[in-house]
């Protein structure tokens, strides 16, 4: 599982110790996060992000900003 947090400058709206997988589009292209991805930092292009939710797909339109994938530890 991973813990997936969407954060604004003015608030967290958005945070799950639970996601399955994360669908994420950046300036380099469109990247999945999986449990155990390796840590990376990448600017995010607008569009879409797609993640699973308790094998739901969730949707959320991004506008720009950054991505930050952290080790475990």
């Amino acid at each position: 599982m991973i813990k997936f947090k969407i954060v604004t400058p003015e608030k967290v709206i958005y945070q799950n110790d639970q996601i399955d997988q994360v669908s994420i589009p950046t300036s380099t292209g469109e990247i999945t996060v999986l449990p155990n991805h390796i840590p990376l930092v990448s600017i995010l292009q607008s569009g879409e992000m797609v993640f699973k939710e308790n094998g739901q797909d969730q949707y959320f339109a991004l506008s720009g900003g950054f991505l930050e994938i952290k080790d475990k530890n």
